[in-house]
């Protein structure tokens, strides 16, 4: 049975190269009741016509065009537009195993779920493939276990672009009622996003198998980016939902603190050697020596997060002399 149907929304902006098999992973999936919305960005190459040569391909196609917004603004505007029961995220660069989103529905179905989830694969251009996750279980987290297994990262993965949302829970022309949506104008929206909706989700599965395939190192790609202000307010940001847990959900604190300390603790190997930087350390240091007891004390905190937060709080100095010998033994650290 498909009775229900799945808007699928893809923001496009400068992918020409890859739009076409993108689009066709879509459209040649097992699942068929799909609304499939090409949301062009404003982007100046020649994926407006595209959209248009795919439109006239597919009746399941409808094509948005709209001046450049960025990621948030596209995919808003394919809600706007949507009228499916479901819906899902496909970056244009990015495509998907042709049974991924008939998984996505029989799992949100079967355990009468808010959201359900895929793992992936990490692709890069040199061909070398990586599988995050992949196995035959199937996790089920009630309530608020589904906001503790996101910050914890284990199996529920920080993308909007492997999971089926309930269309009701979001908002589009079929549930007028809700308007939830991506904040415009910042890195990292998938994580205000998600959390958002964890809040109120009765029930969240994940599936293991991988079946979103993520395209890791494109040129030009966000994730390649050097660190940016946009960067920095997106790790910063961590701390809003620490002390969100903090006030309103505090058995969930310190798995937010983790989370918090692995951003603070790889933002800070990016900027320790640069004085531009020097407010930004700061503050990364006052988080730090604020957190150490709950860090320190943590069941859930790996040792190498306590001795990076330890050093980062007590001997800034010898963190950065040391590494600064890891940078020379092993390469630049990665935010």
């Amino acid at each position: 049975m498909q009775n229900k149907k799945v808007s699928i929304i893809v923001p496009i902006y400068k992918v020409e190269d890859y739009l076409k098999r993108c689009v066709d992973s879509i459209t040649n999936q097992t699942y068929k009741n799909l609304e499939i919305i090409l949301v062009d960005d404003g982007s100046p190459d020649n994926c407006p016509a595209i959209c248009d040569e795919l439109e006239k391909t597919d009746e399941r196609i409808k094509v948005v065009h709209k001046e450049n917004g960025g990621l948030s603004d596209a995919r808003n505007a394919g809600m706007d537009v949507s009228t499916g029961d479901y819906i899902g995220f496909v970056d244009s660069d990015d495509y998907i195993d042709a049974d991924m989103f008939e998984i996505l529905v029989d799992a949100i179905e079967e355990h009468d779920a808010d959201i359900s989830c895929c793992r992936y694969t990490r692709i890069w251009d040199d061909g070398k493939v990586e599988k995050v996750g992949n196995d035959d279980s199937v996790n089920v987290y009630e309530g608020l276990d589904g906001l503790k297994e996101y910050l914890y990262a284990r199996t529920v993965d920080p993308f909007a672009w492997n999971k089926l949302f309930k269309a009701e829970q979001l908002g589009n022309l079929k549930y007028p009622d809700k308007n939830v949506r991506f904040i415009k104008g910042i890195l990292g929206e998938d994580n205000p996003f998600n959390i958002e909706l964890l809040k109120t989700t009765k029930r969240l599965v994940v599936v293991g198998k991988s079946k979103y395939n993520y395209l890791q190192a494109r040129e030009g790609a966000i994730t390649n980016s050097a660190v940016s202000q946009k960067k920095i307010d997106s790790v910063f940001f961590w701390d809003t939902v620490s002390k969100d847990c903090k006030e309103n959900y505090p058995e969930l604190l310190e798995y937010a603190v983790r989370r918090q300390a692995l951003f603070y603790v790889g933002l800070f190997n990016r900027i320790y050697e640069d004085e531009s930087y020097k407010a930004e350390r700061a503050v990364i240091r006052e988080f730090a020596r604020e957190n150490l007891s709950i860090i320190k004390h943590s069941k859930i905190c790996e040792n190498s997060v306590k001795l990076s937060v330890l050093f980062v709080a007590k001997c800034p100095k010898l963190y950065v002399l040391i590494m600064r010998i890891y940078k020379k033994l092993v390469g630049e650290a990665k935010l």
